[in-house]
């Protein structure tokens, strides 16, 4: 499969290979909203493992949605007990609303498995001289796989990467040209920095143990030690919060023991066009105003904020992109974006209360973000990394508009300047205030690029 073709079957699921099984119901969790809940015995047979991303059809509709499914702790659940309850599943209210699937119907729908896969088993730090550029290194193994990928679609775009953490399913994008190859990597490996770790929920341990995590150290290949040592690090308090970094350490090792550090990269249907002329614009206003962005990651905001285009950033990421409060920012996710006023998280205990967050500064990473602004970007699930940048055209206005003055003042003197000595002095006068306004405005924003250089 090539060229356009390739790049449709990454959006659509078709030439994937696929399973079928019955929606039976509604999932008793709603995080992620685009879950679907199967049965231990169905995954082992068609060979899915957990919280991998799928796409789910129905048979004979062209709708479908990507989802992440969630394997039963056991077969002996009870939703799952009997043979019939096996060929069975449960999906969120969300996933039902995109297949056209009603409550109380039972339907037949097939669940796709990307053939593009690749599954990462080890983590590594990044080089101390990548990290400013933002790359992440492959093993040379799974580098040639990748690369394999890439060849199959069309190279007339820029195609993006998708980094999904298998334990808490956490995610983000990369674009290919910011993946390399490090042959001194053991094989199954990849080198991330301390940040892109941070937003795989990689870098520190989980706050909690959910079913997913306790399946995870149930199942690990390790001695009962190590994993009564995981087991009585979240039975001492509903929140895990490390006492020491020392104890940090030894969770975060413990926890990589039984696999907790596998990631599945996949294609993305996310692309961006490579002309040189779509990047003009930005780069205009970005000379002029100053461009900055940050991956963080995405979180629901207040209670108040939902319904508002208002976003909450962390005073850190407001400084990184050199904004004050209510400035607007741009919130990308793939080819969907969406502006909204930038407003500080100024409480912790207010965060918490929609989100679980043990540590301040696991503020640092997260946005918060209105339930239908999350819908609008396409961002199905918290955790999942967005790219948010200062507007530059809003800090162009605001400040043209507060400069207004002093340049029509520099343009109104050149002119009567003009006036006072000739025509042919005018016409120099009027050429210089054609090349004096451009030069005037850079340094009206001298201020705002002094924020984000």
């Amino acid at each position: 499969m090539a060229g356009a073709d390739a790049e449709r079957a990454v959006a659509t699921g078709v030439g994937e290979a696929s399973a079928s099984v019955v929606i039976a119901g509604k999932a008793d969790s709603f995080v992620p909203s685009n879950r679907i809940d199967v049965s231990a015995a169905w995954a082992r047979e068609h060979g899915f493992i957990n919280r991998e991303l799928v796409r789910v059809a129905r048979k004979g509709d062209s709708r479908s949605a990507e989802c992440c499914l969630v394997i039963a702790a056991s077969d002996e659940d009870d939703d799952f007990a009997s043979d019939a309850g096996c060929n069975t599943a449960k999906t969120t209210l969300r996933v039902m609303e995109v297949l056209g699937i009603d409550a109380q119907d039972r339907v037949c729908v097939s669940v796709r498995k990307h053939t593009s896969t690749l599954l990462v088993e080890h983590v590594a730090v990044q080089r101390i001289d990548k990290v400013r550029e933002g790359c992440i290194a492959l093993s040379e193994d799974l580098y040639r796989e990748l690369g394999a990928i890439e060849d199959g679609l069309s190279s007339k775009r820029r195609h993006y990467y998708r980094l999904n953490h298998l334990a808490t399913g956490a995610l983000c994008y990369i674009p290919f040209d910011k993946i390399e190859v490090d042959e001194s990597l053991a094989p199954k490996t990849m080198r991330l920095s301390r940040y892109q770790r941070t937003l795989l929920n990689l870098s520190v341990p989980p706050c909690t143990l959910d079913e997913v995590m306790r399946r995870l150290v149930d199942e690990a290949g390790v001695d009962a030690e190590t994993k009564q040592r995981i087991i009585a690090c979240y039975e001492r308090a509903p929140q895990f919060v490390p006492e020491s970094y020392e104890e940090q350490k030894t969770i975060r090792r413990d926890l990589r023991q039984c696999g907790y550090d596998a990631v599945q990269i996949t294609a993305s249907a996310f692309d961006e066009s490579a002309h040189f002329l779509s990047g003009v614009p930005k780069a205009i206003s970005g000379f002029v105003v100053g461009n900055s962005s940050i991956l963080l990651k995405s979180c629901r905001p207040y209670d108040n904020d939902e319904g508002r285009d208002v976003v909450r950033l962390p005073r850190s990421a407001m400084v990184h992109l050199g904004i004050d409060e209510s400035d607007k920012v741009i919130l990308r996710h793939g080819k969907a974006k969406a502006k909204a006023r930038a407003l500080p998280i100024d409480s912790l205990e207010r965060i918490r209360e929609t989100n679980t967050i043990a540590r301040e500064a696991d503020i640092d990473p997260i946005v918060g973000i209105p339930a239908f602004m999350r819908r609008d970007l396409g961002v199905c699930d918290l955790d999942e990394a967005v790219l948010v940048e200062r507007d530059t055209g809003y800090l162009f206005a605001k400040n043209l508009n507060a400069q207004f003055m002093p340049v029509l003042l520099f343009f109104l003197a050149v002119i009567q300047t003009g006036f006072l000595f000739g025509s042919v002095v005018l016409g120099y006068a009027l050429l210089v205030s054609i090349i004096g306004l451009p030069l005037i405005a850079f340094i009206v924003f001298s201020e705002q690029r002094a924020k984000v250089k």
